[in-house]
């Protein structure tokens, strides 16, 4: 009997799941695809059950499968309450030390629909519930004036014949151990994408400017750089958007015209956001200095000069930064080097018009 290696065991599982669905979508490792996935469900709400689905149609199944339990019955579970603000407390043992800086960052966003649960561990010999995750939300409700506080909490079972102290010896690692799983083991960070595409759908004002503009120029913002005007690097595009025209103070301007100058001159690549963000600094640089936007003929002339001497445009930065380190060493990798770069190579080519003078000044191609 012929072996399934557990590669084409995946691939068979994915495709016999992707067979229920009439809108196909991405299943990796690393993500699925729930955004085209939701396109399969009325008003695009995907049911937790068939998400646990796509996910076991990848991993295969968990390694300790069970039939369905009531986690409610479960003692050694969480509970949740909620605990009167003089019961919470800390046990430095098991917490970090409090930064008044987080709890005035969190207060000044503070919207009690949009915490996230404080836990605890209850001492049996006191009754408190010691936080051991949340304490700087915790805070953040007692200042906003709250009586109570959510909580998430787990009681601690005693065990016969056990004494006080190694009850709370076990009391303090379990505490701890949490801490640690949530805070730094188990924490999957949020991406630029996910959560510039959350932004969009929440309706955020930057957010939304940002994703017009990128529609306009014939941009996509993607979680990989695949395919014509595909953007990756969406802290670039922040960084883009920033950029303010001194004049009028409106942002968004020179993203604009740096991305209007990418898929002009490499219609069929992927936009390089660190070349974006330069190009969108030349820009605002030039009008500083001679104050006068660029028109689009110098996308023509300074297009055609970087293609004639790179080719692609994701070659640009990276010789850019190479002809940096060639001259004064040492590594480059700050906007500044590649937006003086593009300025040294338009001064040393260009003929048509004037921009601003790099910053820092090295010999180019």
């Amino acid at each position: 009997m012929t072996k399934v290696s557990a590669t084409r065991q995946k691939e068979t599982r994915i495709k016999n799941f992707l067979e229920n669905y009439e809108t196909k979508f991405d299943m990796e490792d690393a993500e699925i695809d729930l955004r085209t996935m939701s396109e399969n469900y009325e008003h695009g709400v995907i049911p937790s059950v068939d998400v646990s689905k796509a996910i076991t149609a990848v991993l295969g199944d968990p390694f300790t499968p069970n039939d369905s339990i009531d986690p409610r019955e479960d003692k050694a579970l969480p509970k949740f309450a909620w605990v009167p603000n003089t019961l919470t407390a800390i046990q430095p043992k098991f917490q970090r030390d409090v930064s008044p800086n987080h709890t005035y960052k969190i207060e000044m966003n503070f919207d009690g629909r949009k915490i996230i649960v404080p836990c605890a561990v209850k001492d049996p010999r006191t009754g408190l519930y010691l936080l051991w995750d949340g304490n700087h939300t915790s805070q953040t409700c007692i200042r906003q004036g709250w009586s109570h506080v959510p909580v998430w909490y787990i009681e601690i079972e005693p065990i016969e014949d056990e004494s006080e102290e190694d009850m709370i010896k076990r009391m303090i690692q379990l505490a701890g151990e949490a801490f640690l799983s949530v805070n730094k083991l188990n924490k999957r960070a949020v991406k630029r994408y996910d959560e510039h595409m959350i932004r969009v759908e929440t309706y955020e004002p930057t957010a939304l400017q940002i994703q017009s503009i990128v529609n306009t120029a014939g941009c996509v913002i993607k979680r990989a750089p695949e395919g014509a005007g595909a953007i990756s690097h969406i802290e670039h595009c922040y960084g883009a958007y920033e950029l303010t025209q001194a004049s009028t103070g409106v942002k968004g301007m020179y993203l604009a015209r740096a991305l209007r100058f990418y898929r002009n001159i490499w219609p069929k690549e992927n936009i390089d956001g660190l070349l974006s963000i330069c190009l969108a600094r030349l820009f605002q640089q030039t009008e500083l200095a001679t104050g006068v936007l660029l028109p689009p003929e110098f996308d023509d002339e300074f297009g055609a000069i970087l293609k004639d001497l790179y080719g692609p445009g994701s070659i640009v930065q990276h010789e850019l930064k190479e002809q940096y380190e060639e001259h004064f060493g040492g590594l480059a990798g700050h906007p500044l080097v590649v937006t003086s770069g593009l300025l040294c190579t338009y001064l040393k080519h260009g003929k048509q018009f004037r921009t601003a003078q790099p910053e820092t000044v090295f010999p180019v191609r």
